[in-house]
């Protein structure tokens, strides 16, 4: 059962800010994704940054409460929904894009938003893949959205076909990701990797980060942007 407390918080602050628009509209924003999330439902467009400035706090100190509890949304979407990485609508249309028909291999998919947002889309050639290790430690229990096959990330690379693999958030407490890098590269894979990730802070290992090469990819960033501190970006690895 989802725990509705930090709804409940955002609703009291928009009764109590009710005159400030911007927090208005972080807070609409904030409770849309939540509404969503309940039912498996995923968010049309990024979300807007949730913090506010401290210009903004100076001029309003009634801010400081709520900026507080924004600053705690990611956390309640992984601990409540097991969600690290958020992908909304637009941009998974830009990613399945992108992808343009090719074979994609999610690994460590988690509870599988972005497959199931492929899948949604049309995409029959989607396979997602996670272990579920991560059960127990900042959620209790698992809660696939789709079809995920219980491999290990190296394992599914060996014996899945793929042209596209995708790799988010990877934890920072693991040197996978490196191993994953390391067989891509002896095994010559000439197509993409797509990898999810804030460099050399949140995610992935500092291995990773020491010997991945990354390049930006416009076309998958424009419709995501950061809603926090932590400023995760989408990249082609090599």
């Amino acid at each position: 059962m989802i725990d509705t407390t930090f709804f409940e918080a955002l609703s009291d602050y928009e009764k109590s800010l009710s005159d400030d628009r911007l927090a208005q509209f972080k807070i609409q924003a904030a409770k849309d994704v939540l509404q969503r999330l309940a039912v498996h439902k995923l968010p049309q467009k990024q979300l807007p940054k949730l913090s506010f400035t401290e210009k903004q706090i100076l001029k309003n100190p009634s801010l400081m409460p709520l900026d507080d509890l924004l600053s705690n949304f990611r956390q309640w979407l992984i601990t409540q929904f097991g969600v690290w990485y958020l992908p909304n609508l637009k941009w998974l249309a830009d990613l399945n894009h992108f992808i343009a028909g090719r074979r994609v291999l999610e690994i460590m998919a988690g509870n599988g938003l972005i497959t199931y947002g492929l899948r949604a889309l049309g995409n029959e050639l989607v396979t997602a893949t996670d272990t579920f290790q991560w059960q127990e430690q900042d959620i209790e229990i698992a809660d696939p959205w789709t079809q995920i096959i219980p491999l290990d990330a190296e394992i599914a690379l060996q014996n899945i076909s793929y042209d596209v693999v995708i790799m988010s958030w990877a934890p920072d407490t693991a040197q996978t990701d490196v191993k994953i890098l390391n067989y891509l590269r002896a095994t010559h894979f000439t197509g993409d990797f797509i990898l999810i990730g804030e460099p050399f802070k949140h995610t992935n290992s500092m291995a990773f980060w020491q010997t991945a090469q990354l390049t930006k990819v416009p076309e998958l960033n424009t419709n995501h942007h950061s809603f926090d501190t932590i400023d995760d970006r989408i990249f082609l690895v090599k």
